[in-house]
């Protein structure tokens, strides 16, 4: 018993002076935690569940031109203009009104399903299970094709008819997902929000049981509310696109639902093409490279100088009326990435995804470190502390990993691990080649790829 005290006091003291000494020379070496640094880490998992109609690899490429006049709404000449077939179209439909048949067959025509932004926009209390919304369910099953609803986006902002009362909200929201359960199993429940504010998003959430993608809508503007003294030239669409892909990317598909940037304001009265230029290459870019969850993405084709209500007539989002912009545009979506046709409906098979950590890894003097929790949340593996705390030990299917704990200038050095505040850090490459991984740095892009073997 007094030995069992021993060798526990020891183990204890041990942990206690490894965080300490840690932590001083902390201040002393390059420390840089994957949350502050612009690099990306993707681990890959091989337990992740694909949801309704969702792509294994690549992104269905969208657009809303119903209200492009320059091609008078026309899908087939706007895939004509842009070089490339798109898989999906969408239209504003208020709650109350019958499905656009018209549309629906040239959808058809075209060989694109249908993104239909389902707005309740009389309030909440007009949703309830009345034949009005079972008859429009039945006519989504008889379109026979997949079809994405997207019901009551944008509720964080206070500028829609049903925000406020997020109790409500969850409620006509698990009503229409269960309506469509039993009459249109076809129907993709699309939850969507703006991109800001983000403090009262997850309070809107119905849960994962009721939601098939996860969407948010992204604009590139000049200037906020048609402000001059509110510049937003300075934002990025990808950060834009950060606080909905990392909530919400392990869980579901994501899409961008709406996506546009500005190339004339009449906040100033001046053209911004490059503007426009530089932000749809860096949303179409980036995608690829750093947010593999995005699954689809729709962008508005509309001025909106003459096509938006009276006071939100500010902003031209057109494609089709610049050219350099069309081409941009042609050029970037040429990438088989973007996927032209909606794939098979694979829901509920297992799939291998690249997930994005956040959180438990840093970079000391440039060396890539994980905690315990990222290796066994991601790689499923096993972690244990040797009895006198001395070694950590990694397990995974027969293969076992031991590192030496050590302070932090030893650790880079030596590829140990060390504690910090009490968590273990593994050195990555060392780490992912014991259990079979394989590491790759995407420089240009600053990713960190830690790959499966075999891929």
């Amino acid at each position: 018993m007094r030995r069992s005290k021993l060798v526990l006091t020891f183990a204890l003291i041990f942990t206690f002076i490894f965080s300490c000494f840690s932590f001083a020379e902390a201040q002393q070496l390059s420390l840089i935690k994957g949350k502050d640094s612009d690099i990306r880490l993707l681990i890959e998992v091989d337990d992740y569940k694909l949801s309704k109609y969702e792509p294994q690899e690549g992104v269905y490429l969208g657009a809303y031109v119903y209200q492009d006049t320059l091609i008078n709404g026309d899908m087939k000449k706007f895939n004509e203009l842009t070089g490339k077939k798109h898989a999906s179209f969408f239209i504003y439909l208020g709650y109350g009104r019958p499905l656009p048949q018209k549309w629906i067959d040239q959808l058809k025509e075209v060989g694109a399903i249908p993104h239909i932004a389902f707005e309740p926009n009389n309030g909440l209390d007009e949703v309830q299970d009345d034949d009005y919304l079972r008859n429009f369910a039945k006519s989504l099953k008889e379109t026979g094709m997949p079809v994405f609803l997207r019901f009551a986006s944008e509720m964080n902002g206070n500028w829609t008819a049903y925000s406020g009362d997020p109790k409500k909200y969850i409620e006509k929201w698990r009503l229409v997902h269960d309506v469509m359960g039993e009459e249109a199993p076809n129907v993709m429940m699309v939850w969507t929000v703006f991109a800001f504010p983000t403090s009262n998003i997850l309070s809107y959430y119905p849960g994962d049981e009721y939601v098939d993608w996860v969407g948010v809508n992204i604009y590139n503007v000049v200037y906020h509310n048609n402000n001059i003294n509110l510049r937003a030239d300075h934002e990025d669409p990808l950060e834009l696109l950060d606080y909905v892909y990392d909530t919400f990317s392990e869980r579901k598909p994501i899409q961008i639902s709406e996506f546009g940037a500005t190339h004339y304001t009449i906040t100033d009265g001046k053209y911004y093409v490059g503007f426009a230029i530089e932000k749809i290459t860096r949303m179409y870019t980036g995608l690829k490279t750093r947010y593999p969850r995005v699954k689809s993405i729709f962008y508005f084709d509309v001025n909106n100088l003459i096509n938006a209500p009276p006071g939100r007539r500010i902003n031209n989002y057109s494609l089709t009326d610049d050219e350099r912009i069309l081409k941009t545009y042609s050029n970037l979506i040429s990438d088989p990435y973007f996927l032209s046709d909606i794939e098979p409906n694979l829901e509920g098979s297992l799939d291998n995804e690249f997930m994005v950590v956040k959180d438990g890894w840093l970079m000391l003097n440039g060396k890539t470190f994980i905690s315990s929790r990222v290796v066994e949340k991601y790689m499923k593996a096993q972690v244990s502390l040797s009895p006198m705390r001395q070694n950590v030990i990694i397990s995974k299917d027969k293969k076992v990993a031991v590192f030496k704990v050590s302070p932090f200038s030893k650790a880079v050095l030596n590829k140990d691990a060390f504690i910090l505040d009490g968590t273990s850090y593994l050195p990555l490459s060392e780490l992912a080649s014991s259990l079979g991984y394989k590491v790759k740095w995407d420089g240009e892009n600053k990713v960190i790829k830690v790959e499966m073997n075999g891929n």
